[in-house]
């Protein structure tokens, strides 16, 4: 007998035993939930939003320092004075936006909400898409009218700080206009059922 047959046979002996020795039952038996995918993170996700907020809020106080030595330090230099302020701008600027990750979270999951349901899922997502999207320029209008006002304000008599900013209003209103006209026709000519 050749080395390889009694290879092969050894082999086949121990493939057969393993086969018979394999019971054929359930995995799933004893496992709480059953063999259902489940998300383990789901109970962490909002300690760890905590958590990141609150990182978030120590290094915007950690910049606001840094920006209020910078400007001490300037000594009347303005390129160190508005190191300092950007510096500034940007630490609240961040710490704002991490506050409002919550409420951009929460407002992405409303307009989601009824997708998984829904008979043609494409469609309804496009829709929740443009309209959350309509939603989040409208916001942006506000937030470009607050900024351009700030503008006026701190213009002090300069005619084209204050024009800017004029111009600055001028263009959001017209392109928000165009926005919600443009949803607004869109509505009214889907309703047509033409």
């Amino acid at each position: 007998m050749s080395i390889s047959l009694v290879l092969i046979r050894l082999f086949s002996t121990f493939v057969s035993v393993a086969h018979a020795a394999a019971p054929a039952q359930n995995p799933c038996v004893g496992v709480p939930g059953g063999c259902e995918p489940v998300n383990m993170l789901l109970p962490f996700i909002p300690v760890i939003g905590s958590l990141l907020v609150g990182f978030a809020g120590g290094g915007a106080v950690l910049f606001v320092i840094i920006g209020g030595v910078q400007m001490i330090m300037s000594l009347g230099d303005d390129g160190g004075g508005n190191k300092g302020k950007m510096s500034l701008i940007y630490a609240v600027g961040g710490f704002m936006l991490a506050l409002a990750s919550q409420a951009i979270v929460t407002f992405v999951q409303t307009r989601a909400a009824g997708l998984a349901a829904s008979a043609t899922p494409h469609l309804d997502f496009m829709a929740a898409a443009v309209n959350a999207i309509l939603s989040l320029l409208n916001v942006a209008f506000i937030a470009v009218v607050i900024y351009a006002a700030i503008r006026l304000v701190i213009a002090w008599g300069k005619s084209d700080a204050y024009q800017k900013a004029m111009n600055m209003i001028l263009w959001a209103v017209i392109g928000t206009f165009i926005i919600n006209a443009a949803n607004a026709i869109v509505h009214a000519v889907l309703r047509l059922g033409l």
